[in-house]
């Protein structure tokens, strides 16, 4: 399976799958300062002749500033799991298993612990909207 490069705005909020939540963590600094990663398919040719702006109701920075703001309060709302996996996948690290394991050293916990941690957090961020219950309670609901 490919990994696919770009997502399109209004594919991340519509959605916020797995994949996009991986492909965000990188750019979360992009995005809070209201700029979202252009497409590596853009060649940045435009013909004069039939290229005209198109009009917006809203401010260019706005659909990332919100995309990060949303981000950002899923992840404050899994606390310290969700600071793992926005730091794991913040980096697009080519050793996840390294990264865990230092995360793991670091919180004096086992890698197993914090890898299940972190995919929880991911869970619990991914989906259409914000998620009704606590991270606490949804933590024990997948227990079940």
């Amino acid at each position: 399976m490919k990994k696919k490069d770009w997502y399109s705005p209004g594919a991340v909020e519509a959605r916020y799958s797995k994949p996009q939540i991986k492909w965000l963590m990188p750019h979360l600094s992009l995005l809070r300062s209201g700029v979202y990663p252009r497409s590596t398919r853009e060649t940045g040719y435009t013909d004069p002749a039939i290229s005209k702006a198109p009009i917006k109701a809203a401010a260019s920075f706005e659909v990332s500033a919100r995309i990060a703001a949303e981000l950002d309060i899923r992840i404050q709302a899994a606390g310290v799991d969700g600071l793992m996996m926005e730091f794991l996948y913040a980096f697009e690290p080519d050793d996840e298993i390294f990264v865990t394991e230092h995360i793991a050293q670091c919180l004096n916990l086992g890698r197993q612990d914090v890898f299940h941690r972190i995919q929880n957090a991911l869970g619990y961020v991914s989906g259409n909207s914000r998620k009704i219950t606590s991270y606490k309670q949804y933590t024990r609901n997948l227990r079940r």
